[in-house]
C-alpha cells in the first residue's frame, strides 16, 4: 500500500478502537446477580437508589448513550441527552433532544431547557450518570439574562475566530451562560452524580470540558473582560454581553463578590477517553503497519505555525540513510487566527500548509491531520492527506497554494485538488490527530 493509503487507515482505525462506544464498554459493567453496577473504580448498588437516570451532552453523548443502555438495559429509569444530530433509531430509555455546533441555534435553547426541566423532575437519592464530552459548549446553551440566542451566537462566533486557545474560549462562554462552569451540578444536589467524560481539552482540565457544566469552579468576569480586551473583540461584543459583564465585574470589585459553584460529597468525575490515549491507540496501529512511532511527548496547545514549524523540523531531522519507516504522531488542537473569508478548518489549512513548506522533499512522506469528531469547521470533511507532489500536481491544474491559504480557503483547495478526509461524524472528541509517515530513501 501507499503511504498515504497507510495514513488513513492508520487514522481510520485508530478511530474505531476509542470509539464512545468502546470508551463505554471498558468503563462500566452490570453484576445483575449481585445488582452492582461497577464504574471505572467504584461499585453501585442498584437497589439502594430510587432510580437510575441517564443525562449527557455533547458531540459522543448519543453513541455513550446507546452503549450504556446495551449495559444497563431496563436498570434505566429515563434519561435525556442533547447531541447535534437525532439517532435514526430512537434510544428505549433516553429522550434524545438536538442542539447546534458549532454554534448554537435555537435547538440548543430549547434543548437546554427540557434537560433542566427533566433534572427537576429526578427524585432525590438517584443515581444520574452523566455523559459529557466536548461540543457541549455549543449544544447546551442557556444564556443569563439579558443575553439572547443571537448574542451568544455572534460570541460564539467572535470567540472560535479569535485565535484564542479553549481555555480561554470557555473562561467567557461561562460567564455568559446559566448552566456552564458550575451552575448546571447546582440543580443535581441530593443525588449521586457520577461524570463520565471524553475529554478534548489540553491537559484535560475538568472546568474547561464543555465549560463545564457540573465541574465546580470560581468563575471571573474580569477575566472574560480582559480576555475580549486582549483578542480586541470588546468593540463587537453584543450590548447585552458587555451590560452583563459590566453589572458581574461592578460586583468583584466593589462589593468583593466571589462568584463560585460549590461541588458536594455525592458527585464524582472521570476521565474515560483523552486526546493522548487516541495517540498511544495510534503509535500501536502504526507498529503494524510496520512503521517505527514518534509520539510527541506532550498534547499540542500553540498556534497552527508554531505546529508547522514542528512538524516540519522533525521531517528535516530524519536521517533516511537508517532504512527505516517512521511514523510521526501528533494530537491536540492547533489554534488559527481567521482573516479571510474563505471555508476550511484548522486540520485542513494544517495539512496545506505542510503540503507548501515540504513541497519538493526527496523523502517521501504522507501527511494526515484530521479530527476524531470527523468534522473540520463548517465543513463536511475532517481533514486532508498531503504527499511530496501534493503542490506540484495542484500547480499543473493552474491551484496557487498561497493564495488559498491567504483567503483560509483550504477546503476549496483540497475540493478542486485532492485529498480530502471524510469519514463522516465519527460521534467522538478527543481532539485532533496529525500522523506524518516518512519512507527511507
Amino acid at each position: 500500500m501507499s503511504l498515504t493509503e497507510d495514513a488513513k487507515n492508520i487514522y481510520l482505525e485508530t478511530l474505531r478502537e476509542i470509539s464512545p462506544e468502546s470508551i463505554i464498554d471498558n468503563s462500566i459493567n452490570l453484576d445483575g446477580e449481585k445488582g452492582i453496577i461497577r464504574i471505572a473504580d467504584k461499585e453501585y448498588t442498584i437497589a439502594g437508589f430510587r432510580g437510575i437516570y441517564v443525562i449527557g451532552f455533547g458531540k459522543a453523548s448519543l453513541p455513550m448513550a446507546g452503549a450504556l443502555e446495551k449495559i444497563l438495559g431496563n436498570h434505566i429509569t429515563d434519561g435525556v441527552i442533547i447531541t447535534p444530530e437525532k439517532p435514526g433509531t430512537a434510544l428505549k430509555h433516553i429522550q434524545v433532544f438536538k442542539g447546534s455546533h458549532p454554534l448554537p441555534d435555537k435547538h440548543s435553547i430549547s434543548s437546554a431547557y427540557e434537560l433542566v426541566k427533566f433534572t427537576e423532575s429526578i427524585p432525590d437519592d438517584s443515581l444520574v450518570i452523566n455523559l459529557v464530552s466536548g461540543g457541549t459548549s455549543a449544544l447546551f446553551a442557556l444564556p443569563e439574562d439579558p443575553i439572547d440566542i443571537d448574542d451568544i451566537n455572534k460570541m460564539h462566533s467572535l470567540l472560535i475566530r479569535s485565535g484564542a486557545p479553549i481555555q480561554e474560549i470557555n473562561t467567557v462562554r461561562i460567564s455568559l451562560s446559566a448552566v456552564k462552569g458550575g451552575k448546571f451540578l447546582q440543580r443535581l444536589k441530593n443525588k449521586t452524580v457520577t461524570d463520565l467524560i471524553v475529554s478534548d481539552v489540553p491537559g484535560d482540565e475538568l472546568r474547561y470540558i464543555g465549560s463545564g457544566p457540573t465541574i465546580s469552579q470560581r468563575i471571573s468576569y474580569r477575566d472574560a473582560f480582559r480576555i475580549l480586551k486582549k483578542y480586541k473583540l470588546w468593540e463587537e461584543t453584543p450590548h447585552a454581553v458587555r451590560t452583563l459583564l459590566g453589572k458581574k465585574m461592578d460586583a468583584e470589585l466593589k462589593q468583593n463578590v466571589t462568584f463560585e459553584t460549590e461541588d458536594f460529597d455525592t458527585h464524582t468525575s472521570r476521565i474515560i477517553a483523552s486526546a493522548s490515549v487516541m495517540a498511544k491507540k495510534a503509535s500501536e496501529i502504526a507498529k503494524k503497519y510496520t512503521y517505527k512511532p514518534v509520539v510527541a511527548p506532550d498534547v499540542w496547545t500553540g498556534t497552527i505555525s508554531e505546529l508547522e514549524q514542528k512538524i516540519s523540523a522533525d521531517f528535516n531531522a530524519v536521517k533516511t540513510e537508517k532504512k527505516e519507516s517512521l511514523a510521526y504522531i501528533y494530537y491536540g488542537e492547533c489554534t488559527v487566527h481567521v482573516t479571510g473569508n474563505g471555508l476550511g478548518g484548522r486540520n485542513q489549512e494544517l495539512a496545506l500548509r505542510i503540503a507548501d513548506t515540504l513541497a519538493g522533499s526527496e523523502t517521501k512522506f504522507a501527511f494526515l491531520s484530521g479530527g476524531s469528531d470527523g468534522i473540520d469547521g463548517p465543513t463536511d470533511a475532517a481533514g486532508a492527506i498531503v504527499t511530496n507532489s501534493t503542490k506540484e500536481k495542484a500547480e499543473e491544474k493552474g491551484l496557487n497554494i498561497k493564495k488559498y491559504l491567504d483567503n483560509n480557503d483550504s477546503y476549496n483547495f483540497f475540493d478542486s485538488a485532492g485529498g480530502h478526509l471524510k469519514p463522516g461524524p465519527t460521534g467522538n472528541n478527543l481532539m485532533d490527530l496529525q500522523i506524518l509517515l516518512i519512507s527511507p530513501k
